[in-house]
């Protein structure tokens, strides 16, 4: 599972690391990314990869509100193309999702320890994820998007039984977002394979309602 993360890096580096057409975009550090919360997503477009804001947990076009959006954070790797709630966005609604780091809940006895998990160097990633839109009642149109998740690597394994799906760079982005048939992008859908920093935080990081760069600071409760 993938519950919160975070996203600390500003819009040039973002438009840098994922070759954005030219555009603004008011991109805030945000160390508390929770479910519900509109979070920036890069998609494909004919004239060029474009970032905007989506909710995060995807709404299937035939729900009847937005309240199952909360279940749809994550969509299991197995299965995403076959899930009736997901896999028309698997092969058609792909997307890359910024962020600089995840947390993942260790649990030591009756305590369950937030962990905060980075990649040694990299500022930002991409995590992969699907979108979806839907027709509210009153005639808008909601975006929201989904993080695929996979199973645990040797850095998670013994803190959660997944993870989410970190694509390695450009050669993995461009595939991603572009190929029609996703048959061919199951390989992509795999535990990471490169090194990870796992550190505890602060058990603030707990309350969506926190979100400030004292969450991410490596703490031992």
């Amino acid at each position: 599972m993938c519950g919160r993360f975070i996203m600390t890096v500003d819009f040039e580096m973002i438009k840098a690391a994922f070759r954005l057409r030219a555009e603004l975009y008011d991109l805030q550090p945000r160390y508390n990314i929770a479910p519900g919360q509109d979070i920036p997503v890069i998609t494909n477009t004919p004239g060029g990869r474009e970032i905007s804001p989506m909710r995060w947990g995807l709404i299937p076009h035939w729900a009847k509100d937005t309240k199952i959006g909360y279940k749809m954070i994550n969509a299991r790797a197995e299965t995403v193309g076959e899930k009736p709630a997901f896999k028309g966005a698997f092969r058609r609604r792909r997307c890359l999702i910024p962020a600089s780091g995840f947390y993942e809940w260790k649990k030591e006895g009756k305590v369950k320890q937030p962990m905060l998990i980075t990649l040694p160097g990299e500022k930002v990633f991409a995590l992969a994820g699907i979108w979806e839109h839907w027709l509210a009642p009153d005639g808008s149109m909601v975006y929201s998007c989904s993080i695929i998740t996979t199973k645990p690597n040797k850095y998670l394994e013994g803190i959660h039984n997944r993870m989410p799906v970190i694509l390695a760079g450009e050669q993995e982005y461009e595939p991603w977002l572009s190929l029609d048939d996703p048959l061919f992008l199951q390989h992509l859908l795999r535990p990471y394979e490169g090194d990870m920093s796992v550190y505890p935080v602060t058990t603030r990081v707990n309350s969506p309602l926190d979100d400030d760069p004292g969450l991410i600071e490596p703490h031992d409760d």
